[in-house]
Formats: structure tokens, sequence, C-alpha cells
């Protein structure tokens, strides 16, 4: 009850200081070098996995970046903490004491370019006490159609809430207004497709966008 609480009033001063939300936000373009050494990359390999990423600038037109590598499912037994290995990813993190507020939006838009691979889009937030950062991570499903440029419509409230990669059952509702970091990640599975190879996940932006009810399904 005193988040629900706590959400209305947040509501109605955000509603007095800006009464007309705008329609969107830009959080990243990847233009520069800037813009890509804002993100870090993650692999399996510090815990004996075998799983290779980079993120850098496109060589060739659109004005874009690619997060590409080889993921792997296979790791050095002898040296390694995983029971499953196989995984990377991309994060962009706030400084501490900022955030993203995206509660005056409905979807994040992710243009890109996919390879056919099934990618998970990330948020973490702080929790709903200011300041107190949390260990959950709200993700939800990224598909770009194969060596085609689109945008990738996400809504919020697609995002679910999991613990360390599992799917948490208890009901929450996602503190949009103070989101810490935004990743994209991608990890072996058990579908041909899925599985051990190249990857290639080509960026332009990532947004934040209101519909107004009106939002596009990815």
């Amino acid at each position: 009850m005193w988040k629900r609480a706590l959400k209305a009033t947040s509501d109605y001063l955000a509603l007095v200081r800006n009464p007309v939300p705008p329609s969107e936000a830009v959080l990243f373009r990847f233009r520069a070098p800037e813009d890509v050494a804002r993100w870090k990359v993650f692999t399996d390999q510090p815990y004996g996995g075998r799983t290779a990423a980079g993120f850098e600038l496109s060589p060739t037109e659109p004005e874009s970046a690619v997060f590409s590598g080889t993921v792997s499912p296979e790791f050095d037994k002898a040296a390694s903490q995983l029971q499953r290995s196989g995984f990377c990813g991309i994060i962009a993190e706030q400084a501490p004491g900022q955030c993203w507020d995206l509660e005056p939006f409905d979807s994040l838009v992710i243009r890109a370019r996919g390879d056919g691979r099934k990618y998970v889009a990330t948020l973490r937030t702080e929790d709903w006490m200011v300041g107190q950062a949390s260990q959950d991570r709200w993700q939800a499903f990224l598909f770009a159609r194969k060596g085609v440029w689109q945008d990738v419509h996400i809504p919020l409230d697609r995002f679910l809430l999991t613990w360390r990669g599992r799917l948490v059952e208890t009901r929450s509702e996602i503190n949009a207004r103070r989101v810490i970091s935004i990743g994209i990640s991608l990890a072996a599975g058990s579908d041909e497709v899925e599985q051990s190879g190249d990857f290639s996940l080509g960026l332009q932006h990532i947004k934040a966008e209101r519909h107004d009810g009106l939002v596009q399904q990815q």
C-alpha cells in the first residue's frame, strides 16, 4: 500500500512540474567513441567460461555500434565457478546518485539489426526506498530481425522481475522513475540457433517513448 501511495504522490508532483510529459527521450546514440565507452562488456571468462565479446563502432553506414563475438557453452571445469556458461552482455550504468527517469514513458525502443538470436534487455532500478540500489533485474526478450534495421518496441510492463537469472513469481512493480543501469545480454540456449557460434547485434540508438496507450508490440 505504501508503495502505491508513494507512487501516487510522486506522479502528482511530476505532473505539477511538467504537465505535458515528453513523448520520447533519447537515452543513447551510437555515433562516436565516447558513446561506446559508456558501456562495459562482460562475459563468462572471469569464471572459467570461453565466451568472447566486444562492443565497438561499426566501420560502415549507418552510424551505429556492434555488439559481437563468439558465444560458447564450454568452460574450464577445473577452474570454473560455473554450473552453466555461454553468456555475455553489455551494460551502461549511471553515476552514483543519478538515474534515468522512465516514468513518463511506456516503452523502451531499441533500433537494432539482429542475427537470428534472442537477446535479453535488462533494467536495474533502485528500490522504492530512495537511494537503495536493488540487486533485482527487470528483463524482457529483445527480438530483432536478421540483417534488417528496425525499431524494437518493448513495453515497460513486459519487463519481468528476475533474481540471479530466475523469474521472481511475486508480483512487483518496477520503479521506472529510478533506473540505474541498462543492459543487453545473450546466453547460449538449447535451441540450435542459440548455441555456440558467432553473434552480431547492431545498435543505432536506445530511446524511451510514450504512446498514450497505443504501444507498438515488438
